[in-house]
């Protein structure tokens, strides 16, 4: 297995779509396909937005990573696991912190008198639904009482699902010799994060301590700082009760960070992402599916310090990394490291994911099209070998092609509102203008020119030549839907020579 992804909360959410994109594109440090990717939610809010919109493109994903394309190519490269079930809700439904902590046994009682100094009336009937609202000192209470051994120890739950699983790939990973690199993502001033990253790094360190100690199971992390505000209505405050408070963030962040100085260490690395410069949600939402923040460069920042994380070893971590960005209201490639891969060769961050972006972007111009053309009966009149030979016997209700496509649009989405989530900055990665208005569609006229500093001659034209002048004998041990996307994805190469 090897990694283990686990967001907790909205913000950790955001990360791992964004992860989800970058292992896609054959970005994580697995040269040889050795390594998993086993993934999970922690979330009392089951159906926040943000969560939702990751799942989906994490559930697409695994529907049609199996696809025959090949060993020799980096994409889908890394075969992703999802935890079952996926979101773990240490909250229940329907539950308030009272019958969590079973006041009505303790009412009357020190402990109990105690508990209503610590917690408002209103914080111990609240409904958890949606969320710990923005208040750590109930997520950390709730998740102290659900996953704490019963016997005392200093542990998790290992005999209830997904904690089972997870620890049982945890110990074989770390018995066939292998380190077990576990990553947790989530903010450290809403209420979900900032009570679930200190507490579950915690009790896997625990959990796992002789391995810890061994260097067998490595725990990183990524604090996601304040980067976004809100602003609710004056009605909003009053409906909603208890909510997380933009206002509140930097004295949360403040506290938090002071709290991770002070404790003793239970990460081996640990990244600090955030903005000086706060983005304004347009909507003001306590949580649920109205809780829907479009993706945001910092999430991608987060899923970076993944991959970079996972690339490390005991012996070469980084306790803390430090990284910026060269210009000061300006993002670019040069910004972005490169990626070291397990046998320590380099790979280009800048061109890799070019080049899959040209991948998705070709497959939605050129083949989607098709595709619907066969779906709706229409007798097809293309005579292009490459249609002949890949597409003409496809059968475009298989999982596999019905995920992929359903995937190129998360994808299209997810980079269009990266490159338009700094309106006070400038993303020079994609061009907004190769983008139509529709973002599951692109302008083919700067198909060769989407990306910045990139000088390329794969225009829509030239990409139709290298289709159609390639053989079925380029591409052995690929077969079925696969095949085409390999074929696709090895034409989308910078230069012509590069996909042969």
């Amino acid at each position: 297995m090897g990694y283990y992804f686990i967001s907790i909360g909205g913000s950790g959410a955001k990360v791992m779509e964004s992860l989800t994109h970058l292992c896609a594109a054959g970005l994580l440090p697995n040269k040889e396909k050795q390594q998993k990717l086993y993934v999970m939610a922690i979330d009392p809010d089951i159906g926040n937005g943000n969560l939702k919109r990751s799942s989906a493109a994490l559930h697409c994903f695994t529907q049609f990573q199996d696809v025959s394309i090949g060993m020799d190519t980096p994409l889908f490269k890394t075969e992703v696991e999802l935890a079952k079930p996926f979101i773990w809700n240490p909250a229940e439904h329907d539950k308030k912190l009272d019958d969590i902590l079973s006041y009505q046994i303790y009412k009357g009682s020190p402990i109990g008198n105690l508990y209503e100094v610590l917690y408002t009336q209103e914080e111990r009937n609240t409904f958890l639904n949606e969320g710990f609202r923005g208040r750590p000192s109930i997520g950390a209470a709730v998740l102290a009482k659900k996953v704490q051994l019963g016997d005392g120890t200093d542990g998790l739950r290992v005999d209830t699902a997904p904690w089972d699983k997870f620890s049982r790939l945890v110990h074989q990973d770390a018995k066939n010799g292998q380190t077990a690199k576990i990553f947790l993502a989530g903010s450290v001033f809403g209420g979900t994060g900032a009570a679930g990253m200190p507490t579950i790094a915690h009790l896997l360190r625990h959990t796992f301590r002789n391995y810890y100690d061994e260097g067998k199971v490595m725990i990183g992390g990524a604090l996601i700082l304040p980067y976004f505000a809100f602003t609710p209505s004056l009605s909003d405050q009053e409906s909603y009760g208890i909510f997380a408070s933009s206002e509140n963030f930097l004295t949360n962040t403040k506290a938090a960070l002071k709290y991770y100085a002070l404790k003793d260490k239970d990460y081996h690395s640990l990244y600090f992402i955030g903005d000086d410069i706060l983005s304004q949600v347009p909507n003001f939402s306590i949580g649920a599916s109205t809780q829907n923040n479009d993706a945001h460069v910092v999430d991608l920042y987060g899923a970076m310090a993944a991959i970079d994380f996972y690339q490390s070893t005991p012996e070469n971590r980084k306790e803390y990394s430090y990284i910026a960005h060269a210009r000061e209201n300006t993002f670019q490639w040069t910004d972005f490291p490169d990626i070291c891969m397990d046998d320590q060769t380099q790979v280009s961050f800048k061109d890799r994911f070019i080049q899959f972006t040209r991948f998705i972007f070709s497959y939605v111009h050129l083949v989607k099209p098709v595709l619907g053309d066969l779906a709706s009966g229409k007798i097809p009149s293309y005579k292009y070998p490459w249609f002949l030979d890949y597409l003409a016997d496809l059968n475009i209700s298989d999982t596999e092609v019905r995920n992929f496509n359903e995937y190129t649009e998360t994808f299209m989405r997810w980079l269009q509102q990266i490159e338009t989530s700094e309106n006070h900055r400038t993303l020079e990665l994609i061009r907004k203008s190769s983008f139509d208005a529709n973002p599951a569609s692109i302008v083919p006229d700067q198909f060769s020119s989407c990306a910045y500093d990139e000088n390329s001659e794969v225009t829509i034209h030239e990409l139709w030549y290298r289709l159609s002048e390639r053989t079925c004998a380029d591409m052995e041990n690929t077969k079925g839907f696969g095949r085409f996307l390999r074929l696709l994805y090895d034409c989308c190469a910078k230069e012509k020579e590069d996909a042969r």
